[in-house]
């Protein structure tokens, strides 16, 4: 029924295998895909009971024997969990985590691996597909660009001097188009934005899967490519136990649009990370990190600037999911972080 009444804690926190590492949490995120999770969508039995929070970071209290020496107790860093980042210890796969700038406040760290990772690793992806070193001049279009995901990918894209072309509620469209003059507002509804930019477009970023990716597909120019992010529904019609329809969906229309409509490209941080520590050569987790620490200096700069929508407490993380299944939060395009130390209303 999606309650987190669960919830539990011990006054004595340990390694729970040779291979982990003990993490003192600090923050950690409360994505729309947690709150479906705490409804009991997408769940396997060895993640039961669920405690949410998948992007997380903190300080190491302890070291599993088999860990290599490259972590020490008192490094921060920041990693991404199939759950349990709620909470105030955890204890987790090392090669989950690496470590984390120091100099980069806990917030702007999950905001930037859970919601920025994708839109940067997406536009990368984009120009290798269409052959060009930066996005100048290209145009762009993302189908939720109210979504943290298409914020960030407005943002960066902006950097690179695109056309950028946003579908959105009218009632974002005044705050969509202060992010850049690039920017270009169309309505939300496939049927309605398409005739605006049928075949004119280099890429689209597609986070919303709507229709099966037909109307991206149809937006696109001769040598355009399709990148699609996963996307969560809260229709509870669509709910179905532990079976995660969204990811079965995405991967089915995925698979279909690149054999049947066009070039298609999917990204995902969260399995790329999974795969990319498995990968014994480790070149692909490089430059997975290399891409989270330019992200990092780009911060730095002041050239990006991510969105906190929210700072809750352990026990206002159950608040949370209703509020995302409801649509009070997430829409308007911030990180929900959840500071397991901090008191409720504090």
């Amino acid at each position: 029924n999606g309650s987190l009444a669960f919830l539990t804690f011990s006054r004595f926190a340990v390694v729970e295998e040779a291979t982990h590492l003990l993490i003192k949490v600090r923050a950690s995120t409360f994505s729309p895909e947690d709150a479906k999770k705490c409804s009991g969508s997408g769940l396997s039995k060895a993640m039961l009971p669920y405690v949410p929070g998948q992007v997380v970071i903190g300080t190491i209290e302890d070291v599993g024997s088999d860990v290599d020496s490259f972590f020490e107790i008192g490094d921060k860093v920041i990693g991404m969990v199939e759950g349990g980042g709620c909470s105030r210890f955890l204890s987790a796969e090392a090669e989950n985590f690496v470590k984390a700038p120091s100099n980069l406040g806990n917030s702007t760290a999950l905001a930037l691996m859970q919601d920025w990772m994708p839109a940067y690793r997406a536009l990368h992806k984009a120009k290798i597909a269409i052959k060009r070193a930066n996005l100048f001049g290209m145009n762009i279009l993302i189908t939720d660009a109210m979504l943290p995901a298409g914020q960030a990918a407005i943002a960066l894209a902006r950097e690179e001097g695109a056309n950028i072309y946003c579908c959105a509620d009218k009632t974002h469209h005044g705050y969509l188009k202060s992010l850049s003059s690039k920017v270009t507002c169309l309505e939300s509804r496939s049927e309605l934005w398409l005739p605006a930019v049928r075949e004119q477009m280099d890429v689209v970023i597609d986070n919303s899967c709507t229709d099966g990716y037909v109307s991206s597909c149809q937006a696109l120019g001769r040598k355009g490519v399709l990148i699609t992010l996963p996307y969560v529904t809260f229709d509870d019609k669509r709910l179905f136990g532990l079976f995660d329809m969204d990811s079965f969906e995405r991967k089915m229309n995925t698979t279909k649009a690149n054999y049947t409509m066009c070039q298609t490209i999917p990204v995902d941080t969260k399995e790329e990370f999974k795969l990319y520590n498995e990968d014994e050569s480790n070149e692909e987790r490089m430059n997975f990190v290399r891409d989270f620490q330019y992200l990092a200096t780009m911060h730095d700069k002041g050239i990006i600037r991510p969105k906190i929508s929210e700072k809750v407490s352990l026990q206002e993380v159950s608040s949370s999911h209703h509020k995302f299944r409801s649509g009070i939060v997430g829409r308007g395009g911030g990180t929900v972080v959840c500071f397991p130390w901090k008191k409720e209303n504090e």
